[in-house]
């Protein structure tokens, strides 16, 4: 439950999915709803079945700033997932990302994308 609503309270407001589920309303959710889509969240992991409507976007094109709006390359495709998607993926990763940092498989020259390095988690690392 505790990695759920962190996962929950660091995500940014982002326009729902096809889905139509905000962030907003997802943090609004009582005890009982939290337990059943983590009920669901752990399911999904244990039966390996990704729901369909996951694996679909709405594709929004955004006009680079100074371009043509007439040439189709000066789009940038924006894609709106499921927020119910984007916060199991960001419990997956948190765990994958805790997993690889304690046992050191990345190397220590790697510095993109990694989080960034505080003493306490250094010891809790060790």
């Amino acid at each position: 439950m505790c990695e759920l609503k962190r996962a929950l309270s660091s995500a940014h407001n982002t326009s729902p999915g096809p889905d139509g589920i905000s962030y907003e309303l997802l943090r609004h959710l009582n005890e009982g709803s939290l337990v059943s889509l983590l009920y669901l969240f752990n399911r999904i992991w244990r039966e390996q079945v990704y729901p369909t409507q996951w694996q679909e976007a709405i594709v929004i094109p955004i006009l680079k700033p100074g371009k043509d709006p007439k040439d189709p390359l000066s789009y940038r495709p924006i894609a709106l997932t499921s927020c119910l998607c984007k916060t199991l993926e960001r419990m997956v990763n948190t765990r994958l990302v805790y997993q690889l940092e304690k046992n050191r498989c990345i190397p220590l020259f790697q510095s993109g994308f990694r989080v960034k390095e505080d003493p306490l988690s250094t010891i809790l690392l060790n």
